[in-house]
């Protein structure tokens, strides 16, 4: 092989756990590629710097949402030392895979991989790529700014955990399992409660600052991304301009609960939720005072003592079609 190539694989991911690893798999004919297999975060920066050190210039990931969040965070650290980020390819290997919808490969089979790993490797630039953002976060209790594509906090990112812990047996994995979960927690808000014996819709305070809007007070939810859609093709947001954070809030209580949800699910969001006490706006950074659940990704991040986290985005990435 020419070029340097990186195969970052999570053995503890869902699918790769059930099905094994279409990577490791192909891995076994490309004597050159580096192969990467993410079993501890404490070590990833240090494998991920090894890859820099070899020249990589292309970064192959199979697994989930987390699995992505993590290799991105690495890659971006500082300390890594790519002088010029490579470019990413996302093979789905999780319970989901919401960046990989958007923008990733449909290798099946190991000897698809390596047809394609191939390919790129031989015509490089005159393939398919997409550049996109991704968000920043980062506070004082980040040792690295977390990389990472869906940010929520409040009742939904609590709502989220629950699934995650509670729902997420054998025959409760996906996307598709986890919107219906979701929505079953706002339909009947009472009879779920988290660990902590209190109710998982709940209201929370939260402040949220940006250039041109800011939102206090007891918050039901609010999310951030930068991807197109959600799960489901799901459009949770409708703020006008092309900045690149899609930022949706919800005050407490949210006012008419189940036909606020209804209209999120049936994509008929718009302005006029404001009157459920929802807001959308587009925007290139937001600025979070708040003490409760973050979640990035499916993984909950540590929150600092001042509660005190930025919100920016990266320079465009490029991600391999």
């Amino acid at each position: 092989m020419s070029a340097p190539v990186g195969l970052v694989v999570n053995p503890r991911s869902h699918t790769v756990l059930r099905k094994g690893s279409v990577l490791e798999a192909a891995a076994r004919n490309m004597p050159d590629a580096a192969l990467v297999r993410f079993d501890n975060v404490g070590q990833l920066e240090s494998q991920m710097t090894d890859l820099a050190r070899q020249g990589v210039r292309q970064v192959y990931v199979e697994g989930g949402d987390g699995t992505l969040q993590a290799v991105l965070t690495a890659s971006l650290a500082p300390r890594t030392g790519f002088d010029v980020l490579p470019d990413f390819a996302i093979l789905p290997g999780g319970s989901t895979n919401l960046a990989y919808k958007v923008f990733g490969l449909k290798l099946k089979t190991p000897e698809a991989a390596l047809d394609y790993i191939q390919q790129r490797v031989r015509h490089g630039q005159r393939l398919a790529t997409v550049r996109h953002q991704a968000l920043v976060i980062d506070s004082a209790s980040l040792a690295n700014p977390a990389i990472g594509f869906l940010l929520s906090t409040g009742s939904l990112a609590r709502a989220m955990v629950y699934t995650q812990q509670e729902l997420h047996g054998e025959g409760h994995r996906g996307s598709l399992a986890i919107a219906g979960a979701l929505a079953r927690l706002m339909v009947w808000p009472s009879r779920h409660l988290g660990q902590d014996g209190e109710p998982l819709l709940r209201p929370s305070p939260l402040t949220a600052t940006s250039s041109h809007f800011r939102v206090e007070g007891d918050h039901a939810l609010s999310l951030m991304t930068t991807l197109p859609t959600l799960s489901l093709r799901l459009r949770p947001y409708w703020g006008e301009g092309t900045a690149p954070i899609a930022f949706t809030h919800a005050r407490w209580p949210i006012r008419g609960l189940h036909a606020a949800l209804l209209k999120v699910m049936t994509g008929q969001a718009g302005r006029h939720m404001i009157r459920h006490g929802l807001v959308s706006h587009r925007v290139d950074g937001v600025r979070l005072e708040y003490k409760g659940p973050v979640m990035l990704d499916g993984e909950i991040l540590p929150v600092p003592e001042d509660g005190l986290f930025t919100v920016s985005v990266t320079p465009p990435i490029r991600f391999m079609r």
